[in-house]
């Protein structure tokens, strides 16, 4: 199924080159990635030696809730904020694969675990991966990107006249003994 590896700076090149192709040219940058290495905050699936995905996670502490899933929380929670499977490795289990880790990552230090997803089309693009590991949706964002994505801040693959993706909130409650 691969090695998974903590992400470094010698994975950058292939992080930003299956993030241009997923998510649009400049969603994530090589400063996004390089703080995301300094924090430790990210993992990528090797096979061999090619990063074929990558999946960064974070904390979201209560003053960032609001902005961030629409919901005022009490405490930190996990957060995976990208999961990304470069489009001839989808659908082999990769993505699960990065998804677990990041679960039992998280899981030693938080109670729940968010996420976002992107809805374009009635089509919500991790809905099928998030449901297999006990996500719930929890909040329906709207529109969240359309300033960045309509100001051209990135290149959205999917963009038409306007921007047409709007962000739904998922969350998993963790087993806390």
């Amino acid at each position: 199924m691969g090695i998974i590896e903590t992400l470094s700076t010698k994975h950058l090149a292939d992080c930003i080159s299956i993030s241009n192709d997923l998510f649009g040219v400049n969603y994530h940058d090589k400063v996004y990635f390089k703080k995301k290495v300094q924090q430790k905050q990210g993992i990528v699936l090797m096979l061999e030696t090619k990063v074929i995905g990558f999946l960064i996670f974070k904390v979201t502490s209560p003053a960032c809730s609001i902005r961030t899933y629409g919901i005022d929380l009490n405490e930190s929670v996990g957060h995976i904020d990208a999961i990304c499977v470069a489009s001839s490795f989808q659908r082999k289990g990769y993505g699960s694969h990065l998804i677990q880790k990041a679960i039992s990552i998280l899981e030693r230090d938080y109670s729940s675990i968010y996420t976002l997803a992107w809805e374009y089309k009635g089509i919500i693009n991790l809905e099928k991966i998030l449901y297999k590991y006990e996500f719930n949706k929890v909040n329906h964002l709207g529109f969240n990107w359309k300033k960045e994505c309509e100001n051209n801040a990135f290149n959205c693959p999917v963009k038409e006249n306007i921007c047409i993706c709007s962000g739904i909130v998922y969350k998993l409650d963790l087993n806390k003994n």
